[in-house]
Formats: C-alpha cells, sequence, structure tokens
C-alpha cells in the first residue's frame, strides 16, 4: 500500500513540477533546491525525486555535476534541431488535418486567435493560444503515432519552455493565414504556411549562432 501511495505522490510531483516548468514558475538554468520543492508541494522527497527522474527522461530537467539538478536550458544549436522535428511532423500533421477537420474543428482553430485580433496582445496567453493551436491540429490529424511522437518527444512542450521567439503580432498573421488555407482545405498551400511559420523562428536562431 505504501508503495502505491509512493507512486501516486510521484506522478502528482512530476505534473506539478513540469506545469512549473512550462508556466516559467522554475526557469531554464534555475538549480532545483529538492528540500524547498518537497516543502512546497507537502511531500517528501523520495517521490519528488522520482518525478524528478521521470523529467530528466523526458529531457526538462538535467543532473550536473557539483551543481545539482538543473531545469534544462536549450542551447540555439537544440533549438534548431527541434525546430527541425517540428517542420518535418507538423507538414504531415497539416495534410493529414485538413482531410479529417470539421467545419467545427476550423471554427475552434480561429476562436482560439480572436481575443487577440483587436488591441493589445497578452504574451502568456497568445502563447497558450499557440501551442492549443499546433496541439489541436497534432492531436487531431486522425494519426495516433504522430500524435504520441509528439507527446513523447515533449517538442512542443520544450518550445514553451523557450517562450514567444518572435512578436506575437507578427506571428498572429501567418496563423490566422494559415487557418484560412485550412478552411479552404487547400492542403498545398497549408503545408507550406506551417513549414514558412516554422522555418522563420528557425532561421532567426541560426543567424543568431552566426553571429555568436
Amino acid at each position: 500500500m505504501a508503495k502505491i501511495f509512493n507512486n501516486e505522490l510521484s506522478v502528482q510531483a512530476y505534473r506539478e513540477v513540469r506545469k512549473m516548468i512550462i508556466s516559467k514558475k522554475l526557469i531554464p538554468g534555475q538549480k532545483i533546491v529538492q528540500d524547498k520543492l518537497a516543502e512546497d508541494l507537502g511531500i517528501s522527497r523520495t517521490p519528488l525525486r522520482s518525478a524528478l527522474q521521470m523529467l530528466e527522461g523526458e529531457g526538462l530537467i538535467v543532473s550536473v555535476p557539483r551543481k545539482g539538478v538543473i531545469v534544462k536550458e536549450f542551447s540555439n544549436r537544440e533549438i534548431v534541431e527541434i525546430y527541425d522535428c517540428r517542420i518535418a511532423l507538423e507538414r504531415t500533421a497539416v495534410r493529414l488535418f485538413v482531410d479529417q477537420a470539421s467545419n467545427k474543428d476550423m471554427n475552434i482553430l480561429r476562436d482560439l486567435f480572436k481575443p487577440f485580433l483587436e488591441g493589445e496582445i497578452n504574451d502568456f496567453e497568445y502563447q497558450k493560444a499557440d501551442a492549443e493551436f499546433h496541439d489541436y491540429m497534432i492531436r487531431n490529424s486522425g494519426n495516433s503515432f504522430l500524435h504520441r511522437i509528439f507527446q513523447q518527444s515533449n517538442l512542443l512542450v520544450c518550445i514553451d519552455t523557450l517562450g514567444l521567439l518572435r512578436p506575437s503580432k507578427e506571428t498572429l498573421i501567418e496563423h490566422m493565414k494559415i487557418i484560412d488555407a485550412l478552411e479552404k482545405r487547400d492542403v498545398d498551400l497549408a503545408e507550406s504556411l506551417i513549414i514558412s511559420h516554422l522555418d522563420i523562428t528557425k532561421q532567426l536562431i541560426l543567424k543568431k549562432m552566426d553571429e555568436e
């Protein structure tokens, strides 16, 4: 019974710490003080250690000799590699989504960005809508293996931890163009737009690397 209880606490701790990383309550490069975190979560260090092991397996934290457990800080090279993977997988997801999606699905995507079409944009809320936009298409592509690849590789979660890499007003226009293409069932245009949308950010990172 005690083992089952500890497992439940470990899963709960995993979810809470993962949420803290995504919401940037724990920021990239920050050392995780395990005693304090366990106290904040109201658990012992044993289930917390198990939770941290799960998060390390997902690539969201790293154990650094003589420093301890650190929230993963992605290098520019790693960010470029993440975008390479996203481009390869999301172009497929978009094509599948066009075949599967209903008009209701299209409306759901459009509604995600309606609050940002007028007035100032709250970057935190926009980032959540951005992540949901991409996840919704992948989740509803009709290909469970594709969605599983995204989940297991944590591609979208890794991007979430980076924050917005380009101005929200700029990417908002791109998102709306993608939705327009999806609604017209123009699969080639939708694929081209999603590739461009992701590649622009990738090229910015590559340029930054060249300047360093």
